[in-house]
């Protein structure tokens, strides 16, 4: 998912706040770096000074936040904004379309990308704390994936393993029940889960909880010092549907760390 990311940027320091939080992640991985500029369409003589204009816009971004040597291409496409974004991501071959979001508000653009993009959408919650920086004096990284037993909600796993690999962390494979007698199907699912995992070389764990999902979730986060949370949230078709579900809104608005919220529609 990380081979050639595209990040959308409108000027404002909301969308900039993805840059920093995934460029240590995207420098280790080698990955292709697209940062767009949408512009709506003007009149010959106007067009070229907001066409250059805004292409120094998205040089300055990624002198600010991208390191010299990432491999970064600022494009600036003319039209309605979700729809360039879609072109220039389907002519790129992008393989993630990155963008801010916290609690419901992700914007008009955000919400028709949500609903319509053939892209992978990765909804980033930049939460308060420093990004996630290349040298770190933890010994341990954590990286927390909540699951419910569903294949929607594992869709977020390739992802969460991609990081792991990169940022050499441990994975939290948790499953919040709200019955004991769910507790063995509970742990026969994730103990299927980490094998995978492990077969991978990567070290994964099982956590059960019961609870509300969102304090589990939050609480496990500040307990063992998790560095991201990566999850799944499910879209929906209809206009007047939120474009999260209600955990998933929670932590865009409360998570103390980065949550990263992988789309599924459905």
């Amino acid at each position: 998912m990380l081979e050639r990311v595209l990040i959308p940027l409108d000027g404002t320091a909301d969308a900039e706040s993805v840059v920093p939080i995934l460029e240590p992640l995207l420098h280790r991985r080698g990955s292709e770096i697209f940062l767009v500029r949408a512009l709506e369409p003007r009149s010959p003589s106007s067009q070229d000074h907001a066409f250059q204009e805004a292409d120094r816009y998205l040089k300055d971004v990624a002198d600010r936040f991208l390191d010299e040597t990432d491999c970064v291409h600022t494009l600036v496409g003319v039209g309605r904004p979700p729809q360039v974004i879609e072109s220039l991501a389907a002519g790129e071959e992008v393989t993630l379309i990155a963008m801010p979001a916290r609690g419901d508000a992700v914007g008009p653009v955000g919400e028709r990308l949500l609903r319509g993009s053939s892209r992978t959408i990765l909804a980033l919650h930049p939460a308060s704390g420093a990004p996630v920086s290349r040298k770190s004096a933890r010994r341990h990284r954590t990286i927390l994936a909540p699951l419910d037993g569903s294949e929607e909600s594992r869709r977020s796993l390739p992802l969460a393993l991609e990081l792991a690999g990169v940022l050499d962390a441990r994975v939290i494979l948790m499953r919040v029940i709200e019955q004991d007698a769910e507790e063995t199907e509970a742990v026969d699912d994730l103990h299927d889960v980490a094998q995978r995992l492990n077969r991978q070389g990567l070290f994964a764990e099982i956590w059960i909880e019961n609870g509300d999902p969102v304090a589990k979730i939050l609480q496990v986060s500040r307990d063992e010092g998790v560095e991201m949370v990566v999850m799944t949230t499910r879209g929906r078709s209809q206009t007047d549907d939120p474009p999260f579900g209600r955990v998933t809104r929670r932590l865009l608005q409360e998570s103390p760390v980065p949550v990263l919220a992988v789309h599924s529609r459905g």
